[in-house]
């Protein structure tokens, strides 16, 4: 399945330029799942060890202000001017207003909301800002199966998740694409996209959000 980006009025760069700041701050951004999907990027960014790190796609912050206080330089990017990033632009802009390098680049739920046709593209603008890639992607299915807290002797996150590869979930109204909602954009295809730029791609499930996807990558 093909997707065009002339057939969703609701959908991409004006639609995420034009939000309002409120948006960001809605009762799902307040959810325990998406808590604890900031918790797992932040987390899995500290594992890293980065000094320095671009975030394209700031969102309400979240992620940034926290590792902003714990020591790291963070230059934040984001298409929407209400969030104050300190750099205003789209991705495919950003090659032209930044000439910098990072430890990292960190891409959380942003990569979905342009058209499947322009993934690779969007990675290779990433790569060149960086030699490691911190990417996480919503996933498109149906999912059943438990996770938590678990002390085995030491406390630890465990998860028991399986996908339902026969009920995908309705598409968002504001979602080009989700990992594996169609054989195109399956975790195959984007790992094997990934790996035309990076030699060595992690990918794995936030186990207190399994609806989100990460992957690491590194040169």
């Amino acid at each position: 399945m093909a997707f065009d980006s002339l057939r969703f009025a609701s959908k991409g760069k004006d639609r995420e330029a034009g939000l309002g700041r409120e948006a960001y701050f809605s009762d799902g951004y307040f959810s325990l799942h998406q808590l604890c999907s900031f918790a797992h990027q932040i987390n899995l960014l500290h594992s890293l060890g980065p000094q320095s790190l671009l975030e394209v796609g700031m969102g309400n912050g979240f992620t940034s202000s926290y590792l902003k206080k714990s020591g790291i330089d963070v230059t934040t990017v984001d298409i929407n001017h209400r969030l104050n990033p300190d750099i205003c632009c789209d991705l495919q802009s950003l090659a032209s207003r930044l000439f910098a390098s990072f430890d990292v680049v960190s891409c959380c739920e942003v990569l979905e909301h342009m058209p499947w046709r322009d993934f690779e593209e969007n990675i290779s603008i990433l790569k060149g800002f960086s030699k490691n890639l911190f990417l996480s992607l919503p996933y498109g299915r149906r999912i059943i199966g438990v996770g938590g807290f678990s002390k085995l002797p030491r406390n630890k996150i465990l998860g028991l998740w399986l996908p339902m590869p026969f009920l995908s979930k309705p598409l968002p109204s504001e979602h080009f694409w989700e990992l594996d909602y169609t054989r195109e954009t399956s975790t195959k295809a984007v790992v094997a996209i990934l790996r035309k730029y990076y030699s060595e791609v992690q990918h794995g499930v936030f186990q207190l959000n399994p609806c989100h996807r990460y992957f690491i990558c590194r040169t």
